[in-house]
């Protein structure tokens, strides 16, 4: 590759137009070439995400067994005390409706993924809320949830993302949750039953997906 040699123009000396023009062509294809390098750049930005998964958390409402623990009115449970990173479950009881459980999250986040399953299940039985830190509230209603005895078939309505099976073979179901306002910090996320028929089941863990936000200058 042939070296470089600047041309050195002393003060008061002349530059031909075609060299002149020439200088002017490259600086705007360099500034061109930086341009489309910088848009890159904000789109690959603009994509990157954080998943978080928290572990172990606690309601100040509502039930909570063990996952080798009978809950009354059910015929069996998990077998085992843990399954995947889940140790409890926030439970009500078959012929209610009311709140399950109630966790703090205190995050900005575009999608949240839960854990789930119900008793006489495969029905619309859950209703989330997601309370911001302003005060607002938005409400996901009639949410439909698998049968925890038996896997089930992901189906159109709720279809689960993935499962876990516990030793004999109770399930654990994965689902997804889409925050319709991902700038606003969530404060808490509410769990409630709403059919009368099914015991919806809350796993003490969550996984939430969230935009990496440049940081305002």
């Amino acid at each position: 590759m042939p070296k470089f040699e600047p041309v050195r123009k002393k003060p008061g000396e002349l530059i031909r137009s075609e060299d002149w023009n020439k200088i002017q062509e490259d600086i705007r294809a360099d500034l061109e070439r930086l341009e489309e390098e910088v848009r890159n750049l904000r789109r690959y930005v603009d994509a990157m995400t954080e998943s978080v998964v928290l572990t172990n958390l606690d309601s100040p409402i509502g039930l909570s067994y063990r996952l080798d623990e009978d809950v009354p009115g059910e015929a069996g449970n998990y077998a085992s005390s843990v399954v995947g990173y889940i140790t409890k479950q926030w439970v009500i009881e078959r012929g209610r409706t009311g709140e399950i459980c109630r966790f703090g999250i205190l995050s900005h986040f575009d999608t949240l993924y839960y854990w789930s399953g119900a008793d006489n299940g495969d029905k619309k039985t859950l209703e989330i809320t997601l309370e911001y830190v302003d005060g607002t509230r938005h409400v996901i209603g009639d949410i439909f949830i698998h049968e925890w005895t038996k896997l089930r078939p992901k189906g159109s309505e709720n279809p689960y993302i993935e499962y876990l099976l516990s030793p004999n073979e109770r399930v654990w179901y994965k689902y997804e949750l889409r925050n319709p306002n991902p700038d606003k910090e969530v404060r808490y996320i509410y769990f409630k039953n709403v059919n009368s028929e099914c015991a919806t089941r809350i796993a003490n863990v969550v996984q939430y997906v969230a935009r990496i936000r440049p940081l305002e200058t």
